[in-house]
């Protein structure tokens, strides 16, 4: 193992771990919080199984929602994003009676919101982007929740 604080951060750099978790203002936080930082072995993932375990679930949702509603693989972006959201508030072993979001926030989810990834969404069009005789709304896919509102992703093709 290297560690960071012998200036062997340009070792790391060269292999597949990047430099991101060397840099001396998060070596510091890491110390100032009692938190001992530890790099796997380079070109072994198996050696955090459960990130990988993780990185393999998301794969695999994603893979079987754009399968399932025969969308294109360039939304895979868009699959993996979904399927983390809906993991995030999602039951899980390792927590009890909680999920991760609740365990992060300290409150309890909806999941009122939910939709089928890749379903047809209708998108309401604003008085002022139309006419009188105008459609109303724009049929789209949706493909997810926005990260910055209450709003979900939809695609219009």
């Amino acid at each position: 193992m290297f560690s960071c604080e012998t200036n062997r951060c340009n070792l790391i750099d060269d292999q597949d771990r990047g430099g991101e978790y060397c840099g001396n203002e998060f070596q510091k936080y890491l110390k100032e919080h009692g938190i001992l930082h530890q790099l796997t072995t380079s070109y072994t993932p198996q050696q955090n199984g459960v990130a990988e375990r993780k990185n393999r679930s998301l794969l695999e949702l994603a893979r079987s929602m754009l399968k399932n509603k025969d969308m294109p693989n360039e939304f895979w972006g868009e699959a993996v994003a979904c399927a983390a959201y809906i993991l995030n508030r999602s039951t899980t072993k390792s927590l009890s009676n909680i999920n991760p979001q609740e365990a992060w926030t300290g409150f309890k989810p909806s999941v009122a919101h939910f939709r089928v990834f890749g379903c047809i969404a209708y998108a309401h069009v604003p008085d002022q982007r139309r006419s009188k005789l105008d459609d109303k709304s724009e049929k789209c896919i949706f493909v997810g929740y926005s990260e910055q509102s209450k709003a979900y992703k939809l695609f219009n093709p």
